[in-house]
């Protein structure tokens, strides 16, 4: 059997007169082939419109751009081995700049003391100074830096969870409609080889 040419898409889409419309449910009835192609747009159709409206990009990049490249001071901050380093050249800068700006202590008061309780005394200064001037710089700085990434990581985490959950949920839809047109393809090929003997 031959059938006539019909425009299905224009059916599914309802594009059509009403004239047209109750000629093609009339072939409908009787023609099984036209009946799975009308059902195969159909899932085309609802997968098409489940599918998220996105904008247009206006540039194409590639991962090879420059723009992905993160900028020196990203890179230096997200490695540990560097920031163990800076550390530790600050902590040495500040106990060279401590050395060079110390007072000489008077001949005076250490007329008394040996070289070693001299050496004793400026190490404890020494060492008061950077107990008080490098920890409060580091910190601060540290968590100037970890306070907007961490609320950026925060954030971007939220939106893969909401996207996920509806991704999930679509998914689910779009899986329920395709075993609706398999049960009724299933169902058709049945009634068939019933009417024509079992083959």
């Amino acid at each position: 059997m031959t059938c006539p040419s019909f425009d299905w898409k224009s059916y599914i889409l309802d594009e059509i007169t009403a004239p047209e419309r109750r000629q093609m449910e009339q072939h409908l009835t009787g023609c099984a082939h036209c009946r799975e192609e009308v059902d195969g747009l159909r899932l085309t159709v609802t997968a098409l419109r489940r599918l998220p409206v996105q904008e247009i990009p206006k540039r194409i990049s590639f991962v090879s751009d420059p723009v992905f490249e993160p900028s020196g001071w990203q890179r230096f901050w997200n490695s540990a081995s560097r920031l163990g380093f800076a550390s530790a050249a600050m902590l040495a800068g500040a106990i060279l700049l401590h050395g060079y700006m110390i007072r000489p202590v008077p001949v005076t008061t250490t007329a008394g003391l040996s070289s070693a309780q001299i050496e004793e005394q400026v190490q404890v200064r020494v060492n008061a100074e950077v107990a008080r001037l490098l920890p409060t710089a580091v910190d601060q700085r540290v968590q100037a830096q970890l306070k907007p990434a961490m609320a950026e990581l925060s954030a971007r985490l939220q939106e893969v969870q909401a996207s996920s959950e509806k991704g999930r949920v679509a998914d689910q839809r779009l899986v329920a409609d395709a075993f609706t047109v398999l049960e009724k393809r299933y169902n058709t090929m049945f009634v068939q080889a019933n009417r024509y003997g079992g083959d």
